[in-house]
């Protein structure tokens, strides 16, 4: 789904990215419009140390992202108001620093691929998923930024 001009226009007058050096580096972003799902991801990174902040489409992700730069952005494909793709976009028009995108999709393997690569993903994880594949990928991107529980 495309965001019409007025909805980007207004999601990028209140847009600036915070830098991650200054911020904290285990926060993930969790992107996900299915709300068991959304509860599975932050109760498995925070469990692991991260801190987790869950959002159910591409403009909240850009608010969230706005207040607090993430380490890693965990981000859905498909979802309402703003996918994936077009969140995707938008994010990476904006100033680096850009924190890695880690796309979940229940795609089949070559497209999954493809969208990962339209995307600029770093890592792509089909759904349905194992935690274990979820966590190891988080860590990759934010070894050594785990806050101590």
């Amino acid at each position: 789904m495309r965001v019409g001009r007025s909805e980007w226009e207004r999601c990028s007058a209140t847009l600036r990215v915070v830098d991650t050096r200054d911020g904290d580096r285990s926060m993930v972003l969790i992107v996900e419009d299915d709300d068991a799902l959304q509860a599975l991801l932050v109760t498995i990174l925070t469990d692991e140390g991260h801190r987790a902040h869950a959002v159910a489409d591409g403009v909240q992700a850009l608010h969230a992202i706005a207040r607090q730069s993430p380490a890693v952005i965990v981000l859905d494909a498909l979802m309402p108001v703003m996918d994936g793709e077009e969140f995707a976009r938008i994010y990476h028009a904006l100033p680096p620093p850009h924190a890695p995108i880690v796309l979940l999709t229940a795609a089949a393997p070559p497209i999954a691929a493809e969208l990962g690569a339209r995307v600029g993903a770093a890592a792509v994880i089909r759904k349905p998923f194992e935690v274990d594949d979820v966590m190891a990928t988080v860590e990759r991107f934010t070894s050594g930024s785990v806050v101590p529980t």
